[in-house]
């Protein structure tokens, strides 16, 4: 949702002239924590199960703007800072906050964001006073309508089982329940199958056996097309550029797409990609999606959700130290609303330009800031591990070890650099958003 939308939602529940279960006003903000406290943990666990607001600077009972005034008002980091240094979380699991500000007739006015989540039920471990009324450990509470569950009570039995059922994903068609269990990376069990040569084996979701994933060795023989061999073939460069941020691939040149990662309900297919193999097959990768700006991942996707999970299982010796290094130049959006939002910040300085245009301005300038190391020791005796060890301490460094002969050099070198420039500039741009 972009900042107008936002501002015109909350206009409109404004103009509703009353509070609902996923909307609550107040006149003045909070003044003690315990009482914000509550009133977040009652959102965070609201059945709308979508995002809810606090709109602060509404009068209770007319419902008109008079504005915030600077008395006990708390920013973003106020806020954060409260739900994570004094409370003790159950399961480690904290709702996530963010404050903004809008003008409405005229004045200020702050909605406190709290995220849908389906980590419910939030709750927690130890007793927290904060000022006011004690919220009771072990208290569940939530939101029924307009109406908070009292600080000296829980919700009921049925509520709380709903709010469980979501966090086990029991709400959700097969396809939603598969992105929770792919989240749960520690909970699948690996099965060998010596019974074809090509599916290697296929791993199951221990708490629902009808999810498996196998990975699957397809003929790389088809007739009419041609399958790169070499991680030093153009078209490995002009399509997966990323694969040359990883430091093995500049002396275990084997390169393979002929494999495919499916993931099963009930033996019904409900995702599949290819997965390419370097580093002599110790390295796979699910590789990210494609777009006119460059490759990406969005957070809660399945192709992101499965590159996290072939690493974890198919990725062997220098899975960890590969994912890292890949991730450096190939931006991670939390979901599609941010993808589309940073898209449409990004294309007003001229970063989607036709095929052989030019970049200028802003973008262009980013990019010329934008530093790529490049690999030019193949021959000197220990420099391939003082260059992983660098790469393992500076944590921003990028360098492009494709070989200097291979015929995508310098394409693979622009794309390693605009990929490192939109990672840093995502970051750039949350952090600007607050």
């Amino acid at each position: 949702m972009n900042n107008i939308n936002f501002e015109n939602e909350i206009l409109s529940l404004i103009e509703c002239h009353m509070e609902g279960d996923y909307w609550d006003f107040k006149q003045t903000w909070y003044s003690n924590n315990a009482d914000l406290l509550h009133d977040i943990i009652c959102m965070a666990n609201s059945p709308a199960n979508r995002d809810c607001y606090i709109i602060i600077g509404i009068t209770d009972e007319t419902f008109d703007i008079i504005g915030v005034s600077s008395e006990n008002r708390k920013n973003q980091q106020n806020v954060i800072d409260l739900l994570r240094q004094k409370p003790k979380w159950a399961g480690g699991y904290i709702p996530e906050v963010y404050v903004k500000t809008m003008m409405a007739e005229d004045r200020e006015i702050d909605v406190i964001i709290i995220k849908q989540s389906n980590n419910t039920p939030f709750y927690l471990l130890e007793d927290y006073k904060g000022g006011g009324k004690p919220i009771f450990k072990g208290a569940i509470y939530t939101r029924k309508g307009d109406t908070n569950t009292p600080k000296t009570s829980t919700a009921d039995l049925y509520d709380t089982e709903l709010l469980w059922k979501r966090r086990f994903g029991l709400l959700y068609n097969p396809s939603q329940r598969a992105k929770f269990y792919l989240k749960d990376l520690d909970n699948w069990e690996r099965v060998e199958n010596d019974k074809s040569d090509k599916e290697y084996n296929f791993l199951f979701y221990r708490p629902d056996p009808d999810y498996t994933i196998h990975l699957i060795c397809e003929s790389e023989s088809v007739e009419d097309i041609r399958y790169a061999k070499n991680i030093n073939d153009v078209i490995v460069g002009i399509q997966s550029y990323y694969l040359f941020a990883f430091c093995n691939v500049s002396y275990h040149t084997d390169y393979s797409s002929g494999s495919k990662v499916v993931l099963y309900y009930k033996r019904i297919p409900l995702f599949s990609s290819v997965v390419e193999s370097v580093d002599e097959g110790r390295t796979n990768v699910v590789p990210p999606e494609l777009s006119v700006v460059a490759p990406h991942f969005i957070q809660d996707s399945f192709q992101y959700l499965m590159f996290e999970f072939v690493f974890k299982y198919w990725g062997f010796g220098y899975s960890d130290e590969a994912r890292e290094m890949f991730l450096r130049v190939i931006p991670v959006y939390k979901n599609q609303q941010e993808y589309e939002e940073f898209r449409g910040y990004t294309k007003d300085f001229g970063i989607y330009k036709k095929l052989g245009e030019k970049m200028e301005g802003e973008v262009l300038e980013r990019l010329k800031n934008t530093f790529i190391g490049f690999y030019v020791a193949d021959d000197i005796p220990g420099a391939a591990e003082a260059i992983a060890q660098e790469l393992k301490e500076n944590k921003n460094l990028v360098i492009n070890f494709a070989s200097s002969d291979n015929a995508g050099y310098d394409h693979i070198t622009e794309s390693l650099q605009k990929g490192k420039m939109l990672v840093d500039w995502l970051e750039e741009w949350r952090n600007m958003r607050g």
